[in-house]
């Protein structure tokens, strides 16, 4: 039977610093039994509070209802997931953002053939000036401020060894020269559950591809394979 994937979110931090864009990143350790030793945003999945904090959550603008459609859910869970991302975000990092200021950029799914299977939406927020970003939780063991570019390079090296859906937000992201361009281009960016398959044809022969994980229909045919050193953060 194929795991159903379970509700979660994470928060790409924004930075401009020296004329550069730069993300927050974490890197898990070793010992996690999902991804570990993989450098990742702050994040985690849904907790059964998130659906009563999200409840109160106020939206004059209804924001809300707007951006569930974009994000393939409900106005319930949505409000669950954006509560779920500002705690997350707040456990890990020791940040507090503003509600205004977290925006959905990404919705990705874990592919059926794993074991730990989530269904996640990649929000992005700027950094506040006030404030300072660190390692406050126990599920990573450093953290540092990057330059999407820079990450993707150093994950082709091999140093710092990142999932698909990372991959891929690094590289929307790398488009960009500040936050506030990011910010607004999210604002209209078409949001899909991008879910990989595994697709064995009729004669036996097997291909991955990037499907709607909601109604199944192709997105990018050919994609690469989950590799076993995303289970294991060892190459």
């Amino acid at each position: 039977m194929v795991p159903v994937p379970r509700p979660a979110a994470t928060v790409v931090l924004l930075r401009d610093r020296d004329g550069d864009l730069e993300v927050f990143m974490m890197k898990r350790v070793l010992t996690m039994p999902f991804a570990p030793g993989m450098h990742v945003f702050p994040g985690g999945r849904l907790d059964p509070a998130d659906l009563v904090t999200g409840a109160t959550l106020p939206d004059p603008g209804r924001i809300f209802a707007r951006d569930a459609r974009r994000a393939s859910s409900d106005e319930v869970e949505y409000r669950a997931l954006v509560s779920c991302a500002m705690r997350e975000l707040a456990e890990e990092s020791g940040v507090t953002v503003p509600l205004p200021d977290l925006h959905l950029a990404d919705h990705w799914i874990t592919p059926e053939v794993e074991g730990r299977r989530f269904d996640t939406r990649f929000f992005v927020a700027p950094m506040p000036k006030e404030q300072q970003a660190v390692l406050t939780g126990t599920e990573a063991q450093s953290v540092c401020w990057v330059r999407p570019a820079h990450a993707l390079e150093e994950h082709e090296a091999g140093r710092m060894p990142l999932l698909r859906p990372t991959i891929r937000v690094l590289e929307y992201l790398g488009q960009f020269n500040d936050s506030l361009a990011v910010i607004a281009a999210v604002q209209e960016r078409p949001i899909l559950p991008m879910l990989p398959r595994r697709i064995v044809a009729d004669d036996g022969s097997v291909v991955w591809a990037m499907v709607n994980g909601r109604t199944g229909d192709l997105i990018e045919g050919e994609v690469e394979p989950p590799q076993f050193w995303e289970l294991t953060g060892v190459k």
